[in-house]
């Protein structure tokens, strides 16, 4: 990949269970690629969803046991020994049961493995910066050491949610702890934004619902909500089989598929929100 890209990292994370996270890294990651971006998702939750939904093939899966994100952590392993190719613009960091070990540790005796424990993934992967378009980043629904190295790491935070009360009070403490890494006493990243909130599993003939999208929308200029809503008929249960349940992998889905089709849009949405605002960044830099 000779020429230079201007990495964008996104974390999607949300402490609330249930809101589909992996579904939106999987399918964004996979929408991204398919509109030739380069792509690098990371799975940062030990229960490995991600990882499974990528269906790695047996090699893959040998691989990715003793390359993973665990390793970068506990021993020190460089990322780029950690990549993984599941097709020419899609690439993984995969994850792996030992995550639990490894966010016990970095909440125990966080020293023993860095001396800026909060940072080590930023600190990975920045020789990617210029290497992919983006970096999506898969968070466990906890607000612990593996969700703040996400944090650190990003450029961007994208929050899906359901269009529910319970979902809301969810919301409200992921805003908080952002804004504790933006604006707090040591500001951990202080230049990370608010990408988007994402209302996933959407059902529209439910006036619940429909109540609740319009409080989101209405909602003070704390955060954008996206134009995409992903509808509830694209959370199927296939992340993970869908290989078995339709003989397809994830990324060989038609863009006119009712699972891939809303993360296009999606996608579509990002991108062009995120190229305007680095065009405008660079006028005014030269100005």
């Amino acid at each position: 990949m000779s020429e230079a890209r201007r990495n964008k990292v996104i974390c999607v994370a949300n402490q609330k269970g249930g809101v589909a996270k992996t579904t939106t890294a999987a399918y964004l990651g996979a929408a991204l690629a398919r509109l030739n971006k380069y792509v690098l998702v990371i799975d940062s939750d030990p229960q490995c969803n991600l990882t499974y939904s990528l269906e790695l093939d047996e090699s893959q899966q040998e691989f990715s046991l003793e390359n993973n994100l665990a390793t970068i952590y506990e021993s020190g392993q460089s990322a780029e020994e950690c990549l993984l190719k599941v097709r020419d613009n899609l690439s993984l960091i995969a994850g792996a049961s030992d995550l639990v070990m490894t966010e016990i540790t970095l909440d125990s005796n966080p020293q023993s493995l860095a001396s800026e424990p909060e940072r080590m993934l930023r600190n990975a992967l920045n020789p990617f910066r210029n290497r992919f378009d983006y970096t999506i980043i898969d968070c466990p629904p906890s607000q612990g050491m593996l969700t703040l190295n996400a944090l650190v790491a990003a450029d961007y935070v994208l929050i899906p949610t359901l269009a529910s009360v319970i979902s809301l009070t969810g919301l409200e403490r992921m805003l908080e702890q952002i804004h504790e890494i933006v604006h707090g006493d040591m500001a951990l990243n202080p230049e990370l934004g608010i990408l988007g909130v994402l209302i996933t599993r959407f059902r529209k003939d439910r006036n619940a619902e429909l109540e609740m999208e319009a409080k989101l929308r209405s909602a003070p200029e704390e955060f954008h909500v996206f134009k995409t809503v992903i509808p509830d008929r694209s959370q199927f249960g296939l992340l993970g089989e869908l290989k078995t349940q339709t003989g397809k992998h994830l990324m060989d889905l038609s863009m006119v598929s009712y699972s891939l089709l809303p993360y296009l849009t999606l996608a579509m949405e990002i991108d062009k929100s995120l190229n305007t605002k680095v065009s405008s960044t660079s006028i005014s830099k030269h100005s």
